[in-house]
């Protein structure tokens, strides 16, 4: 395998914090306002919450975790709009304390298919366990079974479904 390091986000990685988040939500476009997100310290998507995948000397993808108890202030500065209102994600919360949450990934097309996310979730896994976690969580839309596979491939099993902004999504845990 090529060389692959796995590092500690940073401020200036913003832009491409921003790419993987709306990669993990299935965008094409990348919204403008999740560009000053992830240079920020106080959001779920922050640089604090991302470790990067550099595969031979380049960005090759990037998964935002973090401790669940964080998760609804997270939200709270993370999902206000422009004109100052709170996006509703749905009903139920994506996760909660006592979990730690993979909350986003992506890696780049041109690293697609070497397995490269499994790094990443050893990685996560690993903090976790450092943390004093002994459950991973994620969420997994429904439209896209595949990616439910692979999860379950990883030791993930599925929980409970619900909507979350308007997508049906599975929850998955891992005990560690």
């Amino acid at each position: 395998m090529e060389h692959v390091d796995i590092v500690s986000a940073r401020p200036e990685d913003a832009d491409y914090i921003a790419w993987i988040v709306a990669q993990g939500m299935h965008m094409d476009d990348v919204p403008s306002f999740l560009k000053s997100v992830g240079a920020r310290d106080d959001t779920l998507y922050s640089w604090r919450h991302t470790r990067l995948l550099c595969c031979e000397g380049r960005l090759a993808g990037g998964l935002i975790s973090y401790d669940g108890a964080t998760h609804e202030a997270g939200r709270r500065t993370t999902w206000v709009m422009p004109d100052g209102k709170l996006l509703n994600s749905g009903d139920v919360p994506e996760t909660c304390a006592g979990e730690y949450y993979l909350d986003s990934l992506a890696i780049t097309p041109e690293f697609r298919g070497r397995g490269l996310w499994r790094l990443l979730f050893d990685d996560a896994v690993k903090t976790a366990r450092e943390k004093g976690f002994h459950r991973v969580t994620l969420i997994c839309d429904e439209d896209y079974p595949r990616l439910s596979q692979l999860y379950a491939s990883y030791g993930f099993m599925p929980e409970d479904t619900f909507l979350y902004f308007g997508v049906l999504c599975r929850k998955m845990s891992l005990t560690i």
